[in-house]
């Protein structure tokens, strides 16, 4: 069985890139052949052991002379924007992703294409004339893109009537998904998402320094919160000590930004780092924090979990519902509201100090668990286990 796996961005360094890879880890596991087609440029470079077939959409090339265009508008790498891309560089775009998809139709011959991103490159794939079933999964930038940009949803409409299955994140997203783009019930799946056991696990003997350590790890962009979050930091450096690790990448001004911010008032910033270091910093931590103002499901929150973090993120994503009672409810991990916002990823300045203060309030109530004697929650362990990549892989293998 051949499974080709399509995402029209670059296929790492993102949610959605750690995602597709996964799962393609799994099913290597499982014995599938896997195929990819994703997106590259000359700064970046990609290796994945698990394939037997890839083909690379190259961008700043003389073939197409701009960056990979971005499911997110802020990317950890160069990237263009959907909502202003000129026409002529969209329609180069598809004349090049159509002819790597055709090609690979032509020489991997796949049973089965997963694509990744309710967006235009899955759009493609379902309208071509072909007897291989295609499936989806949903990471919510997909949803965002689909309710700021008007000018593409007929044609997403129309062409995902020929998908054979979606795959949401979480039980709120197919309800989206279902609204959005009238995609009949039946074929919407919740199968959630997942983490590396081999790489995020509590530590067996943690040892407490003088400083209680807060890490974040995501992209360096204004979405993910990380402004109050610095704001939140500096209060708080006023009332104990504290170390604050940010890891993650991102770029242009916002990146800069946040950075100068940071660095003035001793914020350790790692730069991107490969999950197994990441899985190392999480156990060298103490609270998590992910104040971002849009997320799909987050993976690294469930990362966080996996590694016995204590952990403060906004409610955002579904994370709350998708993570059983038992999880949620355990103290572990608190929750933040998000403040009334103007777009999908912009708060209203009116409730901007009103989000500064539940953030700051719930990071005080994880940094009082922990000076109470918190270690790891050991006894939810089985709990989150069930939280695996190959729990994951194997809901969605069901639909095949």
């Amino acid at each position: 069985m051949k499974i080709l796996n399509i995402i029209s961005q670059y296929p790492g360094k993102t949610g959605s890139g750690t995602y597709l890879r996964a799962l393609m880890d799994e099913a290597n596991k499982s014995g599938y052949k896997q195929g990819l087609i994703g997106a590259i440029q000359p700064e970046l470079s990609y290796t994945n052991t698990s394939v037997d077939y890839i083909d690379m959409v190259e961008f700043n090339t003389p073939e197409l002379p701009f960056p990979i265009i971005g499911m997110s508008d802020k990317m950890p790498y160069e990237s263009s924007v959907f909502s202003i891309i000129s026409d002529a560089h969209l329609k180069m775009w598809e004349r090049v992703f159509k002819s790597k998809l055709e090609k690979a139709l032509k020489e991997f011959q796949p049973n089965i294409i997963l694509c990744h991103h309710l967006w235009l490159a899955t759009a493609i794939v379902c309208e071509q004339k072909m007897d291989t079933k295609v499936y989806v999964v949903c990471h919510g930038t997909d949803i965002r893109q689909f309710k700021k940009m008007h000018f593409f949803r007929k044609r997403l409409i129309e062409s995902f009537k020929n998908l054979d299955g979606v795959f949401a994140l979480t039980e709120e997203q197919s309800l989206d998904i279902i609204d959005l783009y009238k995609i009949d019930k039946e074929k919407v799946h919740t199968v959630g998402s997942g983490y590396n056991e081999r790489f995020f696990y509590p530590p067996k003997n943690k040892k407490r320094s003088k400083e209680i350590k807060l890490v974040y790890a995501g992209k360096l962009s204004y979405a993910k919160g990380l402004i109050p979050l610095i704001e939140v930091y500096i209060k708080l450096l006023e009332e104990y000590n504290l170390e604050l690790t940010i890891v993650g990448s991102g770029f242009g001004e916002e990146k800069d930004e946040i950075i100068a911010l940071g660095e003035n008032i001793g914020v350790n910033f790692t730069g991107a780092v490969p999950q197994k270091i990441l899985g190392n910093i999480f156990r060298e931590s103490d609270i998590f924090i992910l104040p971002s103002y849009y997320e799909g499901l987050s993976l690294v929150t469930l990362e966080a979990l996996a590694s016995g973090l204590l952990c403060v993120v906004t409610d955002v994503g579904g994370i709350k519902g998708f993570l059983e009672k038992k999880i949620s409810e355990s103290g572990l991990i608190q929750f933040v509201p998000l403040p009334e916002m103007k777009n999908v990823d912009e708060p209203m300045d009116r409730y901007y100090n009103f989000f500064i203060y539940n953030l700051e309030k719930l990071i005080k109530k994880q940094i009082n668990t922990y000076n109470k004697g918190y270690n790891t929650y050991a006894h939810l362990n089985e709990d989150i286990v069930k939280l695996s990549w190959e729990n994951i892989f194997k809901k969605i293998e069901a639909q095949f």
